[in-house]
């Protein structure tokens, strides 16, 4: 392990969640399920004893009872109401109401009923199926009245429902977290705590979007503001145990607003059309179109990003030539002896072709983008307002982080957006009300209490055995997918009758191969073969022993498997390796925690946003840039720079260098490779990236992308285990380690909804789901928390399946889906929870990293 780490907490206690659920309605719930259970273990056991049935009265030659027992079959297969009366018998002495717990042979619930039945009321010929047919007759009575009376329950929670939201979002904390997770759910919110509940379309649809925010607060871990702090850490080898710091009232030591990036780029585009501006800002060249000097060098050429080349007249390269991000086109007229208004027509096609830039351009590595622009806009735009207006809006968003309370929150919220629309000319927000997208003008990041966690050398040892076995197999997996990625990549060259090729062309050819797209199809145990079938077979059969192995060890939903086990599935670790895996812990009385991993990601932490507000940034640097073997040293070590969406994945701190293709690294040109000086040889068959000065790595790849996968250390990954021929993904535990936690893909009609339709369309069907939701509990071995993972949503859903109010929610994202949603288990369950803030369970993770050595 590193000697740094992080620990990620939700800003509220788990809690929460309850304070939205209701107490008989779980209750009922409870019963139901039982009901079902009971039900369920019946129909197994009849649905063994027909066919035996069958063959005794076809023995006797007797049709009418093959019909009869046709029939039943047929009833009890679709759990329909079937009776002794069926079979043309009279009733025989058995209970004939099975209102209460029905005892059962088996709790594997009629799917492998072990034998022959335990007391199943045999006639004395024999003939069980009479006394089997009373019991699930009974059985199925006795769901019936559970169902009524869970019906009656359920309309009685409908009428609560609201005020209980009510009571949540009158927190104060609360009402705060809102306004900065989503300006314009606050508002409702605020506006519908003022008057009186209404039981319609638009009052329920409020009630299922709050629960989908309070599930936010209290089951993610969110990395923003006081409800989602960074909590740095360290390993300290002499120490035992986990130790945490002091809480404060807050529950933050400090915080800071930042000016989004999208918000600085819409200001420096307003600032280069300012006419007192535009003449003094220079002309930037975009990385990713390459100029080449043609006939000696006093003509020349340019490749656009779309691979289209287009030559350039001699007085049009002279000016191409001179462009390098430090003059603007007066001085380019100048110097290149080329007439001004040539200057500015040339420049205008340059920039409708993607070539140039005229606005300043915020380097998606910093931080700090506003500050950056102030910065230029002191050395490009003084005499002007710009310098002044956007310090003022500095200033704006601090007051908007200083803020006490929501209510002055909100008001130094609206200040700021005015502030910013008055000067960008823009709205001040992207995509208003969608769950994950209500995107501000300035967004608050904070240091957590309970800061520094220090994790002692025991537990350290302890989590890198447990995890060894574990990141050896994973490293394995994503070494054989990398060489699938530099396998067709050195396919898509010899195609090309090239050893020697610029990468830019590489990417453009593999983007034809795959349709004009970037991301190719899943990649090998994902899903659909990628093109040039062959590349992926080794990591395919990987995925496939890992599969069949842990098939072999299932039993239900989980499957146990021998550290040593995964370790014969491939040859002996060799070479240096990173991972920076999620570890979640859950508590266990009077034992260690158990491990649980989450995603394991290819990032340092400390290279991103993530590594802001470290109590000491210097040592937290020097701790991951002390090996940095994993990418061949920090010579060889780039990483290619997209223009950034929000939160930085890497920060101007990062140790190597910045490939940029039409984003802006940084502002220390020294720092940074155009992607165009970049070029890819077959070297004994394995294609290498280089530059100017030697072989390169990139920093980390990604499964849908070859042409970063292939230069790349390879990303230790797990391929998906999936249970043959059922939609279940079961719980994989190796040693101490969960490592794949129990996913389950539902469909509408798995809610008892008709297939795809809009969420109107299935509204009044609420008691049906919640009903559904429970026999899904119980049949399929679902727990009461999952997480939905719904297509088009970045993050899961967190789900209370004994929640009327969360189950609608969850019918609200699957009616609207057109393939099945995965339920993934909470692990660790709230009862697991192993962190306590405030005194109250809260969720949690730490992000670690881990390289492996040589022995």
């Amino acid at each position: 392990m590193y000697p740094r780490l992080l620990l990620r907490r939700a800003g509220f206690p788990f809690e929460l969640l309850y304070a939205v659920a209701d107490g008989p309605a779980a209750g009922a719930a409870e019963v139901y399920r039982d009901r079902v259970r009971a039900l369920e273990a019946v129909r197994g056991a009849l649905l063994q004893e027909i066919p035996k049935a069958v063959v005794t009265a076809a023995a006797a030659g007797d049709r009418d009872r093959l019909r009869a027992l046709s029939r039943c079959r047929r009833r009890v297969a679709r759990r329909l109401p079937a009776a002794p009366a069926d079979l043309d018998e009279p009733l025989p002495a058995a209970p004939a109401d099975l209102g209460e717990r029905l005892p059962v042979a088996s709790a594997d619930l009629g799917e492998r009923l072990p034998g022959a039945p335990v007391d199943l009321g045999e006639t004395a010929s024999g003939d069980g199926t009479a006394a089997l047919l009373a019991r699930y007759a009974a059985a199925v009575r006795a769901l019936e009245r559970a169902r009524c009376s869970l019906d009656a329950v359920l309309a009685e929670e409908a009428g609560t429902r609201a005020e209980r939201v009510a009571g949540v979002l009158r927190d104060e904390r609360v009402l705060d977290a809102l306004l900065q997770l989503a300006p314009s759910f606050h508002r409702e919110a605020e506006r519908r705590l003022r008057v009186r509940a209404r039981d319609d379309a638009k009052g329920r649809a409020f009630l299922r979007r709050a629960y989908l925010y309070v599930q936010r607060l209290a089951a993610k871990n969110e990395t923003t503001g006081f409800f989602g702090p960074l909590v740095h850490g360290e390993v300290d080898p002499s120490a035992a145990g986990i130790a945490l710091g002091p809480e404060t009232p807050g529950g933050v030591l400090r915080a800071e607003a930042f000016v989004a990036f999208w918000a600085v780029c819409r200001l420096a585009e307003r600032m280069a059309a300012d006419p007192e501006v535009a003449a003094r800002l220079p002309v930037t060249w975009v990385p990713a179109c390459r100029r080449e000097p043609v006939a000696g060098g006093d003509r020349g050429a340019i490749t656009l990003p779309g691979g289209r080349r287009v030559a350039l007249t001699h007085e049009q390269w002279r000016v191409v030539a001179l462009i390098d991000g430090s003059r603007e086109a007066g001085r380019l007229a100048t110097e290149s002896g080329v007439a001004p208004g040539e200057v500015d027509a040339l420049v205008t096609r340059l920039r409708r072709a993607g070539a140039v830039r005229l606005a300043p351009e915020p380097p998606s590595a910093m931080p700090r983008p506003l500050d950056w622009l102030i910065a230029r806009a002191e050395r490009y735009a003084g005499g002007t307002h710009w310098p002044k207006s956007l310090r003022g809006l500095r200033e704006a968003a601090a007051r908007y982080c200083a803020a006490p309370d929501h209510r002055a929150r909100a008001a130094a919220l609206a200040e700021l957006e005015r502030v910013f629309s008055g000067l960008a000319g823009a709205q001040p927000r992207r995509e208003g009300g969608k769950m994950y997208a209500d995107r501000l003008v300035a967004f608050i990041d904070a240091e957590g209490d309970q800061s520094p966690v220090r994790v002692g050398g025991d537990v350290a040892r302890r989590w890198e055995a447990a995890l060894g076995p574990v990141l050896d197999a994973a490293a394995h997996y994503g070494e054989l997918r990398r060489r699938a990625a530099a396998g067709l990549c050195a396919a898509v060259m010899r195609a090309a009758g090239a050893e020697r090729m610029p990468y830019d062309e590489l990417i453009r050819r593999l983007r034809g191969m795959i349709g004009g797209e970037e991301e190719l199809p899943p990649w090998p145990g994902h899903g659909a073969r990628p093109p040039a079938a062959g590349h992926g077979e080794p990591a395919r059969r990987f995925a496939a022993a890992l599969a069949e192995l842990a098939e072999r060890r299932r039993i239900g939903v989980e499957s146990v498997l021998d550290p040593a086990e995964l370790a014969a599935l491939h040859p002996p670790a060799a070479g240096p390796c990173f991972a920076a895996p999620d570890l979640l812990l859950e508590a266990r009385p009077g034992r260690d925690p158990r491990l649980v991993l989450g995603e394991m990601h290819p990032y340092v932490f400390a290279w991103g946003s993530q590594g802001l507000f470290s109590p000491d940034p210097e040592g937290l640097l020097a701790a991951f840039e002390e090996d940095l073997s994993p990418w061949g040293g920090r010579e060889r070590l780039v990483t290619v720079i997209r223009r950034r969406r929000h939160k930085g994945l890497v920060a101007e701190w990062f140790p190597g260098r910045f490939v940029e293709i039409t984003a802006t690294a940084t502002a220390d040109g020294r720092r940074t490779v155009p992607i165009t000086d970049l070029t890819v040889t077959l070297r004994d068959g394995e294609p290498v990236l280089s530059d100017a000065a030697g072989p390169v790595v990139l920093y980390a790849g990604e499964d849908q992308r070859p042409h970063l996968a292939a230069f790349a250390p390879p990303a230790a990954a797990l391929p998906l285990i999936r249970t043959p021929g059922a939609a279940l993904a079961p719980r994989v535990v190796v040693g101490d380690v969960v490592v794949q936690r129990a996913r389950w893909w539902i469909t509408p009609s798995d809610l008892g909804l008709p297939r795809y339709v809009s969420p109107r369309e299935n509204a009044g069907r609420g008691g049906d789901a919640f009903a559904a939701a429970q026999r899904l509990r119980v049949t399929r071995e679902v727990p009461r928390f999952v997480f939905a993972h719904v297509p088009g949503e970045p993050k899961p859903v967190g789900i209370d399946l004994d929640n009327p109010l969360a189950v609608e929610a969850l019918v609200a994202l699957v009616a609207g889906a057109l393939v099945p949603v995965a339920l993934s288990e909470m692990r660790p369950g709230p009862e697991g929870l192993w962190l306590r803030h405030g005194g109250r369970p809260t969720t949690s993770e730490f992000r670690l990293a881990l390289r492996r050595v040589p022995a």
